[in-house]
Formats: structure tokens, sequence, C-alpha cells
């Protein structure tokens, strides 16, 4: 009888501050059931690029049972409810508890969760799921890139692995090699012994791109770690920074094959390169009217403009108006703005239906910083349910919905409008509507990293913006009192933990 591997995720990257400075609420039962695939349902996965679907994919490779227990994730957003949390931890666990001779547990866990009065939720579930099987069933889990670990995390899992680009291409692939440690472990050739290192360190996200130095370099280290006898696996967490929290920081952690000092001191070294180049993976900020200026010097069209502040992705509300009142002020086009969270003028071009001619009040209605509203005179080019499949790189295959949306067009200047938070990744959701993209001079995606999955191959040149938003960039200006220790660069005289006495996370 092959080996039984119970299946599961609770996936939700966790943001704590807002637009107007406050804290940013909770994520409520709802938002989480928007996205949630339970039991057998499970079993149709194993083609799209998740984790989840690489742990299928691995598993029926490796010649292992799936039992599927659930898959549940909502989109970045404040902590979760403390009844939510136990609403849906609780579900996990008695799922598991349902199951007989499981032979290992695979989970998807982003690394950045928190709830009400719980900073670290992916230890808490790590925890309670390590006391329900006992210490002899192997666990391990697969997190986002920008995961904060903790050392909850690591005592409760036989080994943690952490997808490696950004944009995370690499998902499958990350729950695939999940897999096969699994199954190498339940046959008894190799004995996971994990090392674990935290810096006080505050990665900046536009240097987290992995097809650009410096995260170029980080990666290769990792892979000069891999190459060496008696490592299973090794991994960087760049971070979640946007909550007030003393979870906050980056983190290594390198899986041997049964010699846990060997993987202490890989994790530890790796940890000591990254601090040495600390400054290496920070970056200035950069206004639209700089960065247009820089596109337009080099004449390299499209430019694109990552409003990094007010990405959805993060967390952020995405209706920011400075970028679309910019392109009409100076008069910029053709350019499009991607993608406007704004249920009121979805609806309002939804009724008016497409060829109409509409006055809209545009964005700008989740927070006064972020507006005002920008008033504008459109065509309603395209409405849309907001339904389609993702086709580029990295979330292909996978069914999105954004509700109610439309393609607006004033003078020149292309928005799309969506009522569900959601950040643009690849072209598939602009080419249902008919918008071309590639016809664009300038565009501006409320996104971070994600998006150059799909755009960076029409893009001409491509720029990080800073805009007023709940996601600054500049870590100076993030109202932090809970990070428990010196940061860095917030804090130049920030130590690592070989410094000082050994961390708590």
């Amino acid at each position: 009888m092959a080996p039984r591997i119970a299946i599961g995720g609770i996936e939700h990257e966790t943001c704590g501050f807002s637009a107007d400075g406050t804290d940013a609420g909770t994520t409520d039962w709802e938002s989480f059931e928007l996205k949630t695939l339970r039991g057998n349902a499970l079993h149709s996965l194993g083609e799209a690029n998740t984790i989840v679907d690489g742990f299928m994919q691995g598993v029926r490779a490796c010649n292992l049972d799936p039992v599927p227990l659930m898959w549940i994730d909502a989109v970045s957003g404040g902590a979760a409810s403390r009844d939510t949390f136990e609403k849906v931890s609780s579900e996990l666990y008695n799922r598991l508890e349902r199951e007989k001779n499981i032979d290992g547990v695979l989970l998807s866990l982003h690394g950045s969760f928190a709830a009400e009065g719980i900073d670290d939720a992916d230890g808490a579930i790590l925890e309670a799921v390590r006391e329900r099987v006992g210490p002899q069933c192997p666990v391990m889990a697969v997190h986002d890139l920008h995961c904060n670990l903790t050392k909850q995390m690591a005592n409760n899992a036989d080994a943690l692995i952490v997808e490696r680009t950004y944009p995370h291409i690499d998902m499958a692939e990350r729950g695939i090699h999940a897999a096969q440690l699994m199954a190498d472990t339940i046959a008894g050739t190799i004995k996971p012994e994990m090392g674990f290192c935290s810096l006080p360190l505050l990665w900046s996200a536009p240097c987290m791109i992995t097809a650009k130095s410096p995260m170029r370099e980080a990666i290769e280290q990792l892979k000069s770690i891999d190459q060496q006898t008696g490592i299973l696996s090794s991994s960087i967490g760049v971070g979640y920074q946007w909550i007030d929290s003393p979870v906050v920081g980056t983190s290594t952690v390198v899986v041997s094959n049964g010699n846990p000092e060997l993987a202490q001191q890989q994790a530890d070294q790796l940890g000591q390169w990254i601090w040495e180049h600390r400054a290496k993976w920070q970056r200035e900020p950069l206004s639209v009217g700089a960065a247009i200026a820089r596109g337009q010097q080099r004449s390299q069209f499209p430019i694109i403009l990552a409003e990094q502040g007010d990405n959805t992705g993060g967390g952020a509300a995405g209706d920011a108006t400075e970028i679309l009142r910019f392109f009409i002020e100076q008069g910029l086009c053709p350019s499009a703005l991607l993608y406007l969270v704004d249920p009121e003028t979805a609806a309002q071009a939804s009724s008016a239906g497409q060829g109409a001619e509409i006055t809209v009040q545009a964005g700008g209605k989740s927070a006064p910083s972020l507006g005002p509203p920008v008033t504008m005179h459109v065509k309603v080019r395209a409405v849309s349910d907001g339904k389609f499949t993702y086709d580029g790189p990295m979330w292909k295959g996978v069914s999105e919905n954004l509700g109610p949306s439309a393609w607006l067009e004033q003078n020149g200047v292309h928005v799309i409008v969506i009522s569900r938070r959601c950040q643009p990744i690849d072209l598939a959701f602009c080419r249902t509507l008919g918008l071309d993209c590639t016809e664009m001079q300038y565009l501006a995606i409320k996104s971070t990293g994600h998006f150059r999955s799909g755009f960076a191959p029409i893009a001409g040149s491509i720029f990080n913006v800073d805009t007023a938003s709940s996601l600054s960039h500049d870590f100076n200006r993030l109202p932090y009192t809970r990070l428990g220790r010196k940061m860095y660069p917030r804090d130049q005289d920030a130590q690592p933990p070989w410094q000082k006495p050994s961390s708590t996370l």
C-alpha cells in the first residue's frame, strides 16, 4: 500500500498598515471562502503553477497516495479575525484528524500570516499539525518568498522550503521539490535536519526581482549551497515588511541529510553573506515624474510604471489616483492604468454598457490620502464579469474572478476598473476585454514585481515608482512600534544574531 500523504494549505499575506496610517483592519471568513477547495476537489489539481498543484503532481510522480484536506487562499489584507482563524485552522485540523494512518503532511503556507492576537499564524498551524501527527510523521511546508520565518515554524517542521523566484514562477516546482523530499524521507534514504537564521533586515521589494542583480546573486548562493554534499535544500525568506510585528525580517533555511550542525552552519554562513551585502538590498524612492523622464530619455516604450505602494497583491486598496491624474494632466497617451479597484465605477460602466459615454469619479475612495477621485468623461470600451484564466508563466491555468469590470477610455488614457482587489499578473484579462497593451506608450501597473511574469516581454523600460500609498517602501515612514529589535536600514546600528544573544523569533 502506497504511503498516504496529507495535502493542504492555508495562505494569507497579512498587511498591517492602511493608507491613512491606521491598522489595516481584519480579513473575514467570506474573503477566505472565495477561494477554497475541499477534500476530493484537490484531486483535480496538478497542472497549474501553484504550490498545491506541485504537491499533487509530485506525490503522484513519486507513487505516493495523496490525501487531500483543504486549500484556502485569501487575497492579502488585514489580519484574520480570531474567529476566522479558528474556523479556518480548525477545519484543516478536523480533516487531518479524520484521516487514519497518515505517513506525511505537505502544507502550503504563505509564511506571513497573522491573526488577531497571533503574530505567527503559520507557526501556530504547524505546531497544531505536529501535535496531531506526532514527532515521527514528517511535516513539510512550502512558503512564499515574502515570508517572515520563525523558530516556531522551524521547530515544528522537518523541512521548510521557500519559493526562489519573484515573480513566483516556481511555485509548482517548489511543491514538487517538497514532495520528492517527502518521498525520500518516508523511504528512509534521507533524514532531513534544518538550520535556521533570522536577520534584522528589511529587504526592499524592487531588489527582490530574481532576473536582475542583486537578487540574481542571492539565488546563485542558494544554487551553490545545493551542490554541496549532504545538502537537501536551501532557501531565503526576504520577508514581508508591511506589518507591525516582532516576526518581521529576512531569514535563511538550510536542510541537510542527517547533519544538523552542517545545516545550521550553512544557514548562518548564508545569513552572514546576506548581512555583509545588506546595503545592496535597498533602493532609493523614485517619483512618477522622474521615472517618466528616465523612460523618455531612453526612448524605450512602453514605459511601465510599477506602482508598488498601491499593490493589491501586498494588501493595498488599489484605488490610488496619483498616476492616473499625472497621465491626464500631462497628456501622456496612449496610456493605460491596470487595475483600478473601484466597484462603484465598474458597476456604473456595466450598467451603461459597451459603447456608452459616461462621467465617472474614478478611484480615490478608500482613503483621502489616495485620492481625490478623478472626474473622467469616458467611453465604455468593454465590460466583463471579471472571470478569466491566467495564461502567463506565473499563474498559468489558474482561474480568477475580478467581479464586474470595465475598460474605460478618455482621450487616449485607458483604465481598467475592477471590483475585487487583484494585481495584474499577465495580459490575459486585458486580452479578454480587447485592450492591446502593446499599443500603449505608457503603462501604470498596480504591482511590485509579479506583473513582470506577463508584461516584461512587451516592456520597453520598467520603473518601480513611489506614490502616496499604504505600502511605502521607505521603511522609515512606516509606523512600526513592535519590531522588538533594531532593524536595518531603519537602524544603521542593527546587529545580526551572531553579534548578540540569540533572538527569540
